[in-house]
């Protein structure tokens, strides 16, 4: 016998309650916010009988509050993660600024630079390794040159790089120091990698696969078509979304698509080994990277990768270090360690979002193993660094953005048991490198 359909206007009523006094967050604490009022509206009317519909609704509008929320909060979760990042490393150079007769020296330079001839002073002072060499300068956006004059030379700050040695590609892949971010690296370095890729021009494919994530995915391809080295091709396969991806994709980059830079493919939900295979088959690109649609890369990412894989001859994949943003859980993390063949069967270092490789990898060993629906990229970077270790950047280039609710990541909703069972069964069947 079907339930009587409950008393809608005396239901609203009630819910309106919920908006009108505190409820509990995630952390247990009373809040006003939106968000928990109408959670604890949902979990009510979810008791009541024949409430599904309005509880169903609930549901779909916290979904979208998240999702529209999403950009800010990432937002300022990076941005309290590099102010953190920034402090440690504020206190590391103070630890290593000069004193003693060396400050004497700054101290001195400081009255003198203001009379010398421009070019004199050029030669011992730089603005752009001054700025490079103290970020929290740059942070605040104050002249150089007048800092380093009235308070920079006091603190003991050097007015340029006074060992440039070290700051090369070779070096950093050779010495793998601790990552810091592509925005504070030295000039001399991006130059370098620059004029790498100025000699060999590779031409890049970047693969996308998406699916409903209209919410995001133009933050991901706007990230991978602005690019300082600009990608051949940007695929972006969506894989039976309901969200009209593919109609926003062409409203939003119509000159792209029209130049070939940006390809839209479609197809049947199959999952995201099936839409990466797709995107492979279609890429016509020498070197392959990839990038999630609900996450982002920095301007210098293909720049410094690509680079970093030119830099060492006869490799066949590099990767970069990549900050990770967990917005359900509140922490963020920079994810990244030299090269470890052990330890990378335990347990993947690698995100496949700064993951580069030659083409030829995948007509060798073949895409990605589609009865994975979750590690399906830490299965592809076991094979495809398995007969050659691949080149390890400690330079961070990119975003990955974990949030149960607004994202909805295979991560949080897929198994994990069966998927590594599967990994670890294939394992046996990978040929070591030397």
């Amino acid at each position: 016998m079907p339930l009587p359909p409950p008393d809608m206007p005396e239901m609203l009523a009630d819910l309106s309650r919920f908006l009108e006094r505190p409820q509990t967050d995630e952390t247990g604490a009373a809040s006003v916010a939106l968000g928990p009022q109408l959670q604890a509206a949902q979990a009510w009317v979810q008791a009541q009988e024949g409430a599904t519909p309005l509880a169903d609704f609930l549901g779909a509008l916290l979904m979208r509050m998240a999702q529209d929320g999403l950009k800010g909060r990432i937002a300022a979760q990076a941005a309290q993660f590099e102010l953190l990042t920034l402090r440690a490393a504020q206190k590391a150079e103070e630890a290593d600024r000069l004193s003693g007769r060396a400050r004497a020296l700054g101290l001195l330079l400081a009255q003198v630079l203001p009379d010398l001839p421009e070019a004199q002073r050029a030669m011992l002072f730089s603005p752009e390794e001054y700025l490079a060499s103290n970020p929290d300068v740059a942070l605040a956006g104050v002249d150089p040159l007048a800092h380093y004059l009235s308070s920079g030379a006091a603190e003991g700050r050097a007015p340029r790089w006074l060992d440039q040695g070290g700051e090369t590609l070779g070096a950093l892949i050779e010495t793998c120091p601790a990552p810091r971010s592509c925005r504070d690296l030295q000039e001399a370095l991006r130059a370098e990698a620059l004029a790498l890729l100025g000699q060999q021009r590779p031409e890049v494919s970047v693969i996308l696969p998406t699916w409903n994530r209209a919410h995001t995915v133009v933050t991901a391809v706007a990230s991978a078509l602005l690019q300082s080295y600009a990608p051949k091709e940007v695929i972006v396969i969506d894989d039976g979304s309901r969200d009209a991806t593919l109609e926003l994709l062409q409203q939003r980059f119509p000159e792209p698509v029209a130049a070939g830079r940006l390809v839209l493919l479609g197809q049947e939900n199959a999952g995201v080994s099936a839409a990466r295979n797709a995107g492979l088959a279609r890429a016509q690109g020498d070197v392959i990277a990839y990038l999630d649609s609900d996450n982002y890369w920095e301007a210098d990412h293909l720049l410094y990768a690509v680079g970093g894989l030119l830099a060492v001859p006869g490799a066949q994949s590099a990767y970069t270090a990549i900050c990770r943003h967990n917005l359900s859980q509140g922490w963020s993390d920079v994810l990244f360690q030299s090269f470890d063949r052990p330890a990378l069967t335990e347990e993947n270092f690698i995100d496949l979002n700064s993951f580069v490789h030659r083409r030829g990898l995948v007509e060798t060993l073949g895409g990605f193993d589609t009865a994975l629906t979750r590690l399906v990229d830490w299965d592809l970077i076991l094979r495809y660094t398995a007969l050659s270790d691949p080149v390890a950047l400690p330079i961070i280039t990119g975003h990955h953005v974990v949030d149960s609710l607004g994202l909805d990541n295979i991560s949080t909703r897929e198994a994990l048991g069966p998927n590594l069972a599967h990994i670890r069964a294939k394992q046996g069947s990978i040929p070591e490198g030397p």
